[in-house]
This record gives C-alpha cells, structure tokens and sequence, in this order.
C-alpha cells in the first residue's frame, strides 16, 4: 500500500512539473521596452531597445540596451559557448532588436540569456 501512495505522489509531481513547464514554453510572452524589464523579473517576455553599448569579456558578450553600462536599464549576455550561433553580434550596435527570454535579477539589474538565434530578432536597421 505504501508502494501504491509513494507512485501516485511521484506521477502526481512528474505531470505536475510537466505542466509547469508546457505552460512556460507554449505562453505567449509579453512585449515590453527595456526600462519595464525590471518589473517583469522571473517572466517570459520580449524586450525591445536600441543597443546602445556592446561588450567583449573573456567569457560572455553583453549588449546594454538603451544606454551604455553602469547606466544600462537592461543586459543581454550571451556566454562564449553560444556566441557561434549568432551572426555578428558588434553589429548590432545602435541597432533596434527584440529579445525573447526569461527575464532574470543579477546584482540587481534584470537580464536575459541568449542561447539560440531564435530568441533575437533585428526591428530596423538605423538609429
């Protein structure tokens, strides 16, 4: 009997899990401007911006959106191990984009990871 209620508590938890996370990848994200990232931590959505500063560390690239850092209302990074799935990422300076992800806290200011081409999307050509 203890058999039959511990396997009924692990399926409950795995579709649980399951759900949380069919409901994460299918919801649609918000859309919302880079000085707005800061309210939306933990969320999926879409920042738009001007790229305003684009940075070179030994081990991630940031883009500082509409305004270069300390300054910065919102990162992007994307690690060393992702950079090759992305064109020219320097080119991207004063460049309006949209990023797609889950928007994360660190040292405060809110952030999205860039691992696939798929979650950046070029909006205009000029600044």
């Amino acid at each position: 009997m203890k058999s039959l209620t511990a396997l009924a508590v692990a399926l409950s938890l795995i579709t649980t899990a399951s759900q949380s996370r069919a409901d994460e990848t299918n919801s649609t994200a918000i859309t919302i401007g880079a000085d707005k990232a800061a309210a939306h931590i933990g969320k999926q959505v879409t920042v738009t911006g001007v790229v305003a500063q684009v940075s070179f560390r030994p081990a991630l690239v940031f883009l500082n959106f509409d305004k270069p850092y300390p300054n910065s209302p919102f990162t992007v990074i994307v690690r060393n191990s992702h950079t090759n799935e992305f064109d020219d990422l320097s080119a991207l300076k004063g460049k309006s984009v949209a990023v797609k992800g889950k928007v994360r806290d660190y040292n405060g200011k809110p952030e999205i990871e860039l691992i696939g081409k798929s979650q950046l999307k070029l909006l205009s050509e000029t600044k």
